[in-house]
């Protein structure tokens, strides 16, 4: 990662690696915080749903969480969508992308129920836990499957097939879906995603911006992660 290129992005446009992850931009390091950012999410709301204390402290802690993992969810599946469109292109050339193994309308609609389900609960915690609950449970299953199978089978692909030129415009579509601050949500998240051994080893390697990021927004986020665990200050 340089220090002209956004985190967010590097993250989305590395390869997957195998072992342990070494820097921010490392693929594998995304899949991990799509996975538990996600299961935290619908965890922490089947127990506010069961009646956890969620004061409007928390409740503000849980809409600005799953709201930057809603917003990371949608950019990935749109960066999926660009890869495996790419490498149908290069590798059965002139017969367009066709259709996608599994397809995106599952986790579409997951993402638009867990959305409609996150106003309500901003709202009103007793109305809209259950609703937010039950989405991104779903949620969290579809996106864990997807990684699976991304991992498996379009991955390796898009290593062997597609020029990096061409990745990049990918990144830069699913960039667009991002909201502007998103960084200051995404970069501390996947710094958490590390495991202890992994961390020393990825702050050596962030970039400046990373690491500017880091100093700005790691206690915040440290203070939302703690909020939806259900930490108590």
């Amino acid at each position: 990662m340089t220090t002209t290129t956004s985190p967010t992005t590097s993250a989305l446009r590395a390869p997957a690696v195998r072992g342990a992850v070494t820097e921010l931009t490392d693929h594998a390091l995304l899949h991990r915080a799509l996975r538990s950012g996600t299961r935290l999410a619908a965890d922490a709301l089947t127990g506010v749903a069961r009646d956890e204390p969620c004061d409007p402290a928390r409740q503000r802690e849980l809409v600005r969480w799953t709201t930057g993992v809603l917003a990371e969810v949608r950019a990935h599946a749109a960066l999926r969508r660009e890869l495996e469109a790419a490498v149908s292109r290069a590798v059965l050339p002139g017969e367009g992308p066709g259709p996608r193994p599994g397809g995106d309308a599952g986790l579409d609609a997951a993402l638009a129920r867990s959305r409609q389900a996150l106003v309500l609960f901003a709202r009103e915690v007793g109305t809209g836990a259950p609703l937010l609950a039950a989405a991104l449970t779903e949620l969290a299953a579809l996106v864990a499957a997807r990684l699976d199978a991304e991992e498996a089978g379009m991955l390796p692909l898009v290593d062997a097939h597609v020029p990096a030129a061409e990745r990049d415009r990918a990144v830069r579509t699913a960039r667009r879906l991002l909201p502007a601050g998103q960084d200051l949500f995404t970069v501390p998240w996947l710094l958490d995603a590390c495991h202890p051994a992994e961390r020393a080893a990825v702050l050596r390697t962030a970039s400046r911006s990373a690491r500017l990021v880091l100093r700005v927004a790691g206690a915040r986020h440290g203070r939302t992660r703690d909020a939806v665990l259900g930490a108590v200050r």
